[in-house]
């Protein structure tokens, strides 16, 4: 498709990955609705970059339905959704509570698959749009404090996969993006603590032009997955 045809739905869209792909789309003379939990941010985010902010939580069921709905009357429709609401939650096995583990997947998983759904069910009725989810290279690998978040990334490629081959007659492209580590905010989120820069590592307009580039592919076609790393980080 166009980049300038693009009418997207981004959440997780006042900071990091989202806020990026947000603004590339719009350079690129597309349209975008941003969402997230915290109004502030939002709007702020929505005027430094030319988008529409929409304030959604996504654990939030009646909250995905009003997002979608907004987005439809905001842009007239939409044909991108960028899911990429999302956040981190690391400890050992033996450190990790029930009540984390079912908090992350309440966001990234359970979210995730309410955005797509209610999305879905816009492209099914329009017959054409583009879903693509961002996961992480833990959703393909697994590593030590891990398992909160690889679960609920493990869990997204297969939804992925599930999507992928139920709305493919329907002229929908399902598509999932695997970045490693990116320099957002996302660590300090995670109470990983706050890192200096690296030069040699991932950013987040990385990103977004890979996101750009899997829709800018003529619409007969499309890539199903890919996945980001630095080159060489030191």
């Amino acid at each position: 498709m166009e980049l300038s045809d693009i009418k997207a739905l981004v959440t997780g869209g006042s900071s990091g990955i989202g806020k990026a792909t947000a603004k590339a789309i719009i350079e690129a003379g597309g349209k975008a609705v941003i969402a997230a939990r915290g109004m502030d941010k939002l709007e702020s985010a929505a005027d430094e970059i030319g988008a529409i902010p929409v304030q959604c939580d996504v654990r939030e069921e009646n909250e995905v339905i009003n997002m979608v709905n907004e987005t439809i009357d905001q842009l007239d429709g939409f044909n991108v959704l960028i899911n990429n609401a999302g956040y981190g939650q690391f400890s050992k096995l033996t450190d990790l509570s029930e009540k984390a583990l079912k908090s992350v997947l309440q966001v990234n998983t359970v979210g995730a698959m309410m955005v797509g759904r209610e999305c879905a069910k816009h492209f099914v009725e329009q017959d054409y749009g583009n879903i693509i989810n961002v996961s992480s290279s833990a959703g393909k690998r697994g590593f030590e404090g891990g398992t909160a978040y690889c679960a609920s990334k493990f869990a997204l490629g297969g939804m992925t996969e599930c999507w992928r081959d139920e709305l493919r007659p329907h002229n929908i492209r399902v598509m999932q993006i695997n970045p490693s580590e990116v320099q957002t905010a996302f660590f300090d989120k995670a109470g990983r603590g706050g890192r200096d820069f690296n030069p040699t590592k991932l950013i987040a307009d990385d990103i977004a032009n890979a996101i750009c580039n899997m829709l800018s592919l003529h619409d007969r076609g499309f890539i199903t997955e890919t996945s980001v790393w630095a080159t060489n980080p030191q």
